[in-house]
């Protein structure tokens, strides 16, 4: 049963703040209903996840484990347990070594770089893996970014273990050899180093990552001005490239979330993310037959409101459609069991990388060219899909099967060239669905 948690007092002021809440405990509550802690609430200065039946997790500054005592209100430290179920895992520079082995074993498809250090110096990690890493091709752009929260680690840990199946198998498995020489793909396996090597859910600044993006309900633009530095950079790398479909990885429950996170309107291609985020969860067993989210899947303001997530960002200012997936109940599971995570994920990881073919775009021979894009699907009458910015001479968006008008307007052109495309499901184009435009 989707279990859906309204707080008024939420909605007025608590989640418009998150961005600037400092997490300095991490607490799980073990009821129902967030609202026993009202009183934390509606100061603004605590940030609540993972709502269950279970319970919910709390975070915010020193001394609200202080506050919970003093109501006889029952929690469990979440640092603890952490602590304890870290011992056999990998440090942020072991997971480096790691990448920086498997780019030397495969140089023909892979390429590592950095976009930045974080607050503490460390360097966020981007693995490119296509048949030509080291030129910028044509071809649809997928991405996935996993540990925004330093302490939920199984996405970090399937992330490396998916970039080393992916070279292993290049040239052997059809799959994913046509994935590869036809798509560039972008693997972080993790946004928040520092946070996962101090084994909290914050960055270095005490901040959580996904409460610090530009959000649709609150900003008109998006800016990187005062956001933490992990997040300008995503928001830099992001800028740059042509991303049109994307997954970030998150561990507290086991569930695919599709958008929106911020508010109840129902997304603009609904059927399509609830269609792609069931996808994922109906490869995955333990998500497929969830006790706790119907086919494993829930829209994400249906479960808890999240301002300032990736999520909604990436779509709202560039296009990205994107899921959220969290892999595992523990945040911290035994290391021994990630290769069983890795097989309960292994599929639903590569089908959903494949869904970045069903779409299709243009490429313009000039360079630095910008404009819009109205689209409208043709198939079974006519449906006007909006209106999109494009630029870098170049456009891609994922859509539900169909027959398509693209309507391209140049900035400074009064022309307006119309193409016609098709979008199909299962099907691999070679270099992707694009048409040229001189």
């Amino acid at each position: 049963m989707k279990l859906r948690f309204v707080f008024p007092l939420l909605a007025i002021s608590t989640l418009v703040q998150a961005a600037q809440v400092k997490i300095q405990e991490e607490l799980f509550v073990p009821a129902s209903n967030p609202e026993i802690v009202r009183d934390l609430i509606e100061t603004g200065t605590v940030v609540i996840d993972h709502v269950s039946s279970e319970g919910f997790e709390l975070y915010g500054p020193t001394g609200i484990a202080q506050y919970l005592d003093s109501k006889n209100i029952v929690y469990l430290d979440m640092k603890e347990i952490n602590n304890k179920a870290f011992a056999d895992y990998p440090s942020s520079m072991q997971i480096e070594a790691k990448l920086q082995e498997l780019v030397q074993k495969y140089p023909k498809i892979m390429r590592l770089e950095s976009i930045g250090k974080s607050t503490n110096g460390k360097d966020l990690w981007v693995m490119k893996i296509s048949d030509n890493p080291g030129v910028d091709e044509v071809e649809p752009e997928f991405k996935y970014i996993s540990s925004m929260h330093g302490d939920e680690i199984t996405g970090r840990e399937l992330m490396v273990t998916l970039i080393e199946e992916m070279g292993s198998k290049y040239g052997s498995d059809r799959t994913i050899s046509e994935l590869i020489n036809n798509t560039e793909i972008y693997i972080m396996p993790s946004m928040n180093p520092d946070g996962s090597d101090l084994k909290q859910r914050a960055n270095a600044k005490w901040t959580d990552l996904n409460r610090n993006f530009p959000d649709m309900t609150r900003d008109s633009e998006s800016s990187p001005k005062g956001r933490q530095i992990e997040t300008q950079l995503v928001m830099k790398f992001q800028g740059e490239r042509q991303f049109a479909l994307s997954a970030n990885f998150h561990g507290g429950a086991v569930v695919a979330n599709y958008p929106w996170d911020s508010k109840y309107d129902v997304h603009p291609l609904n059927d399509l993310v609830v269609e792609l985020s069931q996808g994922y969860a109906n490869l995955n067993a333990g998500m497929k037959n969830s006790r706790e989210f119907h086919g494993g899947i829930t829209n994400g303001a249906e479960w808890y409101i999240v301002r300032g997530g990736m999520q909604d960002w990436s779509y709202v200012w560039h296009n990205d459609l994107q899921i959220t997936v969290e892999l595992s109940d523990k945040k911290w599971p035994p290391y021994r069991e990630i290769p069983g995570f890795y097989q309960d994920n292994r599929d639903s990881l590569v089908y959903f990388m494949g869904e970045i073919h069903r779409g299709a775009g243009f490429k313009i021979s000039r360079q630095g060219v910008s404009g819009t894009v109205a689209i409208k699907q043709v198939n079974g009458g006519t449906r006007d899909l909006g209106s999109y910015a494009f630029r870098g001479s170049e456009f891609y968006k994922v859509l539900p099967e169909g027959d398509y008008l693209f309507s391209v307007k140049e900035n400074g052109s009064q022309t307006v060239n119309t193409l016609s495309l098709k979008v199909e499901k299962n099907v691999v184009r070679s270099n992707g669905n694009y048409i040229s435009l001189f």
